[in-house]
């Protein structure tokens, strides 16, 4: 269980807890009697492989619902202390609500039903509270190139190259771009539109320019090799957006 406590300047308090081993539900909620912008068809992704016309709520938007309805008055430059409790561990900073909410709502996107995000399942489970760009593009490699070489074993083919990590970063750029719509409808202020655009300006970075993340990233692994050298990365071809 993953727990987030924010405290605001005005001295009140909103606490989250995460279950990062819960399984989402197999179906997801009927929105008849709901506001629009919950609807799944309205505001759809264009690559959701959800049947239409099914009257059901959007799974990325009702896993970070209650986080809605709390920050719905929040700003997104308002200060707040956020302690994050995990594994026995407990980190603390006090930082933006925006900053704040984005960590928060990554983790929530990463366990719901929806089908592009919940393939970051894996990096929830291992969820880091204020990771920094590098920190967050290190655990996407890793989990990526870890289901590869999973994929390998049970005799599938792998992706060494990271061609399907650019589509799906497209994918996720487009979630996060119709998820924003729904977000703008249901609030009056910006900190938790704000907080997903944070989340959307890596997603979209990935998926624009992973050649130059590869090699920001290859010098810290110079000393690994018998014979140091400057890393000589295979050139990947970019999908274009």
């Amino acid at each position: 269980m993953i727990r987030y406590c924010f405290t605001f300047a005005d001295g009140s308090r909103a606490a989250f807890e995460v279950d990062e081993d819960l399984l989402p539900a197999r179906m997801p909620r009927n929105s008849e009697g709901l506001p629009e912008y919950m609807d799944l068809d309205a505001h759809r992704c264009p690559h959701c492989p959800m049947p239409r016309g099914m009257r059901t709520v959007c799974p990325a938007f009702d896993a970070i619902l209650p986080t809605i309805k709390t920050f719905d008055q929040r700003g997104s430059n308002e200060t707040c202390d956020l302690t994050v409790e995990q594994s026995g561990v407990t980190h603390q900073t006090r930082t933006s609500v925006q900053n704040a909410v984005r960590s928060l709502i990554g983790l929530q996107l990463a366990l719901s039903g929806c089908p592009t995000m919940s393939r970051l399942r894996p990096m929830a489970r291992f969820h880091m509270p204020f990771s920094d760009a590098d920190q967050t593009l290190f655990r996407v490699f890793g989990m990526y190139m870890l289901k590869q070489y999973l994929r390998h074993v049970r005799g599938e083919t792998p992706d060494w190259n990271l061609a399907d990590l650019q589509a799906f970063y497209q994918d996720i750029h487009h979630v996060n771009q119709h998820l924003a719509a729904r977000i703008r409808a249901a609030t009056q202020k910006d900190a938790m539109v704000n907080g997903l655009v944070i989340l959307d300006v890596l997603a979209h970075a990935v998926q624009r320019d992973l050649q130059s993340h590869l090699e920001r990233l290859a010098p810290r692994f110079e000393t690994l090799f018998a014979a140091p050298k400057t890393p000589g990365l295979t050139t990947i071809t970019q999908r274009s957006s």
